[in-house]
Parts: structure tokens; C-alpha cells; sequence
């Protein structure tokens, strides 16, 4: 969906699954909580066996992956980015996981009107230049009833953090712009603590390393510091909304963002 070059998959390759995964000294619990986050919001809605779930902005599929794995869901993948939907359905293949992806160009999708139960669209958003519109295809191919989790860095800084980031939101100009299309929120979480942020991403390496030693290790004794919500600490750099697609919403597609 990013009209923004996306180049880290030519650099990088499927390194979303080494982030959730990738042991101790490649894991990168940062991205290991969001994707637990969007987990939890699924686990808690109200979602049949049999529930049709469409990963929006896949990327090399490993949200996909864990959606399939750990709560053993069907999903079909969508991305714009040729190189990710490949790396995918290798990704899926290599670990005989069954799931559909498809190249997807602009903001349309190509899925029917209500077709889907749940939509996530995990750091997504902050990548495209018409999130109005991007919204509103997500509301046209849920069912009624049906619900978005979306998630997306909070704004701290004049500009965005990530050159590849057209823009970032504090929480209530997040909250607002979905408004427009899906009404009141069912939830907001306010995770990722910006202490541990800075720590990781610190000016002295070795300072920095340590850290992210010490976080790998809470993070596979079960305590990934990342999860840790607003309350706690005073500043988080990461938002997840639980939407729902109820009777009477009519979409605002003119508003301005």
C-alpha cells in the first residue's frame, strides 16, 4: 500500500519472520509485540471457527503466519509489493502452512463487498498518502459486524521517525481519523514504551546491544518489556485500535485526514 519506495525486502528479505523468531541474538521484540498485540485483539472478538480474516499489507506474510499458527485461522494476505507476496508464499511453503496471497495495486483490494470478518492492517497505514481511502475499502469488504485491527507508530517527533513513514498521528488524531469511517472504537492500547525504544536505539552501540540483549532474554522468559502498556510508563510509540463495521456507519471518503 506505500506510495513511498519499499525497499527493506530487496535488502533484507522475509526478516518479519527472523524479528518474531529469530532466537536470541536476531529476535527483535519490538516487532514480537506488536504482532502478540494484534494476536490478543483477535483472540478477544467474537470471531466463528470458520471466520474469513484478510491480512492487509502483508508484507512477507508473517503476521499471516502467526495468525495461522498460533490461533489456527485461515487468511489471505494482500500486498503491493511484488517481492513480498514471493517471499510469502515461500515463507508459507517452507513450513507447510496453507494460506492465499495476492498482489494488490493502489488502495482496491479486488475482494468482494463484505466478504471478510476481521481485517488486520499491522504498521500499515502510516506508509500511504490517502489513509481516508485505504480505510474505506477495509469498511467496504467487512461484513457488518465485522472488525478492523489496525495498528501504527505514535507520533513523538515533528515529522516521522521513518523516512518511509508519509505521516504518524498522536493517539486522539488516530482515533479521529478512523472515526470517520468506523465510529467510536471498541479499544485503544497504548503499548511499546518509549523508554525501551531509546535504550535499543542509543547512540553507543555497545550501550545499545546490551539492551537488546537483556530484552531478548525477558522477552523469551516470557516478560517482553514491549507489551508493556501506557499506565505504567508515560510515553508509548505505538497505538492498536479494535474497530467494528456497525449499522448506520456511512463513511466520510471526502473529510480530509
Amino acid at each position: 500500500m506505500s506510495e513511498i519506495e519499499f525497499d527493506k525486502y530487496d535488502k533484507k528479505g522475509a526478516y518479519h519472520w527472523t524479528d518474531y523468531s529469530g532466537g536470541l541474538m536476531r529476535m527483535n521484540a519490538y516487532t514480537r509485540a506488536r504482532y502478540d498485540q494484534v494476536l490478543d485483539c483477535l483472540k478477544d472478538l467474537d470471531l466463528a471457527p470458520e471466520a474469513r480474516i484478510l491480512d492487509l499489507g502483508c508484507g512477507d506474510g508473517a503476521l499471516s503466519g502467526l495468525i495461522r499458527q498460533k490461533l489456527g485461522r485461515s487468511v489471505i494476505g494482500v500486498d503491493a509489493n511484488p517481492l513480498a507476496i514471493d517471499l510469502a508464499r515461500e515463507a508459507f511453503a517452507l513450513r507447510e502452512l496453507d494460506g492465499q496471497f495476492k498482489c494488490i495495486a493502489g488502495y482496491d483490494t479486488g475482494e468482494p463487498e463484505n466478504s471478510f470478518d476481521a481485517v488486520v492492517c499491522s504498521d500499515v497505514i502510516e506508509h500511504v498518502r490517502e489513509p481516508i481511502q485505504m480505510l474505506s475499502e477495509i469498511h467496504r469488504i467487512l461484513r457488518r459486524g465485522g472488525y478492523l485491527v489496525i495498528t501504527t507508530p505514535i507520533r513523538f517527533s515533528h515529522g516521522p521517525v521513518d523516512p518511509m513513514h508519509v505521516q504518524e498521528w498522536f493517539t486522539n488524531e488516530f482515533v479521529q481519523l478512523c472515526g470517520k469511517i468506523f465510529g467510536q472504537p471498541l479499544h485503544v492500547y497504548e503499548t511499546h514504551p518509549i523508554f525501551w525504544y531509546e535504550l535499543l536505539n542509543v547512540n553507543q552501540r555497545w550501550v545499545a546491544r546490551f539492551a537488546r540483549l537483556l530484552v531478548n532474554i525477558a522477552t523469551l522468559l516470557g516478560h517482553n518489556p514491549f507489551r508493556q502498556k501506557l499506565g505504567l510508563w508515560r510515553c508509548c510509540t505505538t497505538q492498536t485500535v479494535d474497530l467494528r463495521k456497525v449499522p448506520g456507519n456511512t463513511p466520510a471518503v471526502g473529510q480530509a485526514p
